[in-house]
């Protein structure tokens, strides 16, 4: 009668046989656990590492009559809602950005294009807060005048920040103040800006500057910035108010961590809503995106179509948008949602009378 029967085994069946086994399934088996491991590393980069793109995605609509503090007038109680419309700029991982980049409607710009090389992100979003500021001041001194109120506004193109390596460094300075472009006055960021947008590279700009006092000229050669093959003169500038006299305070509530000047248009819609006796929401959700200048103009903004779906998730009746910018607003939103293009304050407050 035999006893256990040995596995079977290759080789002579010695030790020094099954020692020659060993190597082989050493080397499979470290071959095995490489490229387990590195598929793992490859599948975690393509979830969590950031490429150097962002992606504008909708933000969640925020009300505006919380953000108002009016004291010493009269305000009406307003019968809808009112919001203005925000973009968050996320910087995406190698998976999510091939997903951007697929979807049409999906926005997905190079991060050198959203933020400026050389400068600190978080600089960056203390500025755009800065901007968001200032432009509220602005938009309420526009939305009071609208209302048949007293005002006395005098602004001010100032700069906020110079790129570096670009045609305004070492010509500007945050803090100068931009009186004139080529002998022409300006009063507003979106002059400059205009000028700017409508020139060619290599077209040079004279401008008069002011800072502590004083005056001097300066002249720039526009340039590539962004490597987008538009002109710029590579400086941050804000419609700054100068001097501005209210029979009343206007104040924007503390806290708020906005950033931009995007929602002028539905601060200064809003003022007048609160001090007038008109009823321009008639219970209707009005929600809208759009910079707004001391003349009432109303300018172009970002994320335009993704503002649109934003609107339509918050089951918006009406958005307003820049007239510019209504064919781009059209192709992101949904056919049941109303979108108007507006041009100036004064077209805005005709659409929300019914009368455009």
């Amino acid at each position: 009668m035999s006893g256990p029967r040995e596995p079977e085994v290759e080789g002579d069946g010695t030790a020094a046989g099954r020692e020659q086994l060993a190597p082989g399934w050493r080397s499979r088996l470290s071959r095995a656990v490489f490229y387990g491991a590195s598929s793992a590393v490859i599948l975690w980069a393509a979830w969590i590492v950031p490429l150097p793109f962002v992606e504008f995605v909708p933000g969640t609509p925020t009300p505006i009559p919380p953000l108002v503090q009016i004291e010493g007038a009269d305000t009406s109680e307003l019968d809808g809602d009112t919001a203005l419309l925000t973009v968050i700029l996320r910087q995406q991982p190698t998976a999510q950005a091939l997903g951007a980049l697929l979807d049409e409607q999906r926005t997905l710009e190079p991060a050198t294009q959203v933020y400026p090389p050389g400068v600190d992100r978080d600089e960056q979003l203390e500025l755009q807060r800065e901007r968001f500021g200032r432009q509220f001041d602005v938009a309420a001194a526009v939305g009071a005048q609208a209302a048949g109120v007293e005002t006395e506004l005098v602004t001010e193109v100032v700069v906020v920040q110079v790129l570096p390596e670009s045609p305004a460094e070492g010509l500007l300075a945050p803090g100068d103040v931009v009186e004139a472009v080529d002998g022409e006055e300006i009063v507003a960021a979106e002059e400059l800006q205009d000028l700017t947008r409508r020139a060619e590279i290599g077209d040079e700009l004279t401008l008069t500057v002011r800072h502590a006092g004083n005056t001097r000229e300066v002249t720039a050669r526009l340039a590539d910035v962004a490597d987008d093959g538009q002109a710029r003169l590579g400086v941050a500038i804000e419609t700054a108010v100068n001097e501005l006299r209210l029979p009343f305070d206007v104040t924007l509530s503390e806290g708020v961590r906005i950033g931009g000047p995007s929602a002028g248009m539905m601060v200064g819609l809003t003022v007048y809503d609160l001090l007038s006796d008109e009823d321009l929401l008639a219970g209707r959700t009005v929600v809208g995106t759009g910079t707004l200048d001391a003349d009432g103009r109303i300018g172009p903004v970002g994320g335009v179509r993704e503002k649109m779906r934003a609107a339509a998730d918050y089951d918006a009746d009406l958005v307003l948008v820049p007239s510019l910018q209504l064919d781009e607003a059209h192709a992101g939103a949904p056919e049941d949602l109303e979108v108007v293009g507006v041009a100036d304050i004064d077209e805005a407050l005709d659409v929300l009378r019914g009368s455009p």
